[in-house]
């Protein structure tokens, strides 16, 4: 099978996506003939063939077999460039599907309102509906959006297993969040709401929550000043973005893992987390927020300061509770989310969406 991913990516460092589809391709190449297509720059990848969209203008100016794949898959959906290829795919017979990220579920559509609403009328309603499925990350994704669509399957993220696991000793109880600095999306506002009404808390058990990330939208500036009028920047440490060894030692230590967003796809963070045995604090937005209750992996919340606070309470003053919780996280994410089995699933779904007439 040749499957063709198609990104409109600027920056890859730090960007979910692109870790997403970095790992997908690492794993279908095993039995298939991958590509990236990435519409901005070169986006570098060791696994595949790569093409820049500084080079080829089209899929069919793309080198065989390439340029006529049996599977075109747009990863997001609110790329103007994508416009061109998905008529491009429909003339020529080529079949896609469309990986939204979560950039379809209600929440992410209040965000820019208007402009979502005009532009989903005159663009993207029919990139969405033309489309040979939707694939949606889990099931809470799928059932949060409300698009036309022909036909969907689900098929999510995967972990390797990895070659570390969380040591911390219940000495440092910092919490930590790793992600880009989108305050509404990530809820970073209603971190700083947390640590602002329950300081007195915070300072007289010295505990900290440790921001990790790359400025994303412009939007760090802002988070600084919100900290900073709010005097909690003791209390919630704002740190540049980490990657590979960096990444690990924070992980390593960690006492457990926080992220409060409103809308998410299936975040990589919190799966990174779990899988080296670190327990998570997330909200429902997350679309995590079950299986980590389910599977007592750590608290799920409404978004709501007070019922967050509460759960981080619990997880500072039990060492117990949460070192059961780090080892279910251990046990049950390098199972339930192993590459393997995730993109077994997911090239099974791709060769029946590639036989259907």
């Amino acid at each position: 099978m040749i499957i063709l991913h198609v990104t409109d990516i600027l920056k890859a460092e730090g960007n979910g996506v692109a870790v997403a589809v970095s790992n997908y391709i690492k794993y279908e190449v095993k039995n298939n003939e991958v590509g990236l297509y990435n519409l901005d720059d070169d986006l570098k990848n060791d696994y595949c063939k790569s093409f820049s969209g500084n080079d080829f203008d089209i899929i069919s100016e793309l080198p065989k077999p390439f340029n006529h794949p049996d599977l075109v898959v747009f990863n997001e959906v609110y790329k103007p460039k994508y416009l061109k290829l998905y008529k491009e795919c429909i003339k020529e017979n080529i079949k896609y599907i469309i990986i939204p990220h979560g950039c379809l579920v209600k929440e992410s559509q209040k965000r820019h309102h208007l402009k979502k609403i005009i532009g989903n009328i005159l663009l993207f309603n029919r990139f969405i509906k033309k489309a040979n499925a939707i694939q949606f990350l889990n099931e809470n994704e799928k059932s949060d959006t409300h698009f036309s669509y022909r036909k969907c399957i689900i098929a999510g993220n995967g972990v390797e297993k990895p070659s570390y696991k969380n040591t911390n000793d219940n000495t440092n109880k910092d919490l930590i969040f790793i992600g880009r600095y989108e305050i509404m999306h990530k809820g970073l506002d209603l971190l700083v709401k947390i640590c602002d009404e329950n300081h007195e808390w915070f300072r007289e058990n010295k505990i900290k929550i440790q921001l990790y990330g790359r400025d994303s939208r412009n939007e760090l500036a802002e988070l600084n000043k919100m900290i900073e009028d709010s005097n909690v920047k003791d209390i919630l440490i704002v740190n540049g973005p980490v990657y590979d060894k960096e990444k690990e030692k924070v992980l390593k230590t960690a006492y457990a893992f926080i992220q409060c967003s409103r809308f998410e796809g299936q975040p990589m963070g919190i799966i990174e987390a779990l899988s080296v045995g670190v327990p998570c604090i997330v909200t429902y937005g997350t679309y995590l927020g079950e299986y980590i209750l389910e599977n007592k992996c750590g608290f799920a919340c409404n978004f709501d300061s007070q019922e967050i606070f509460k759960a981080i309470e619990k997880m500072i003053n039990d060492n117990k509770l949460r070192n059961k919780f780090a080892e279910n996280s251990y046990l049950k994410s390098n199972k339930d989310f192993n590459w393997d089995s995730v993109i077994k699933n997911t090239i099974d779904n791709y060769k029946k969406i590639i036989k259907e007439e």
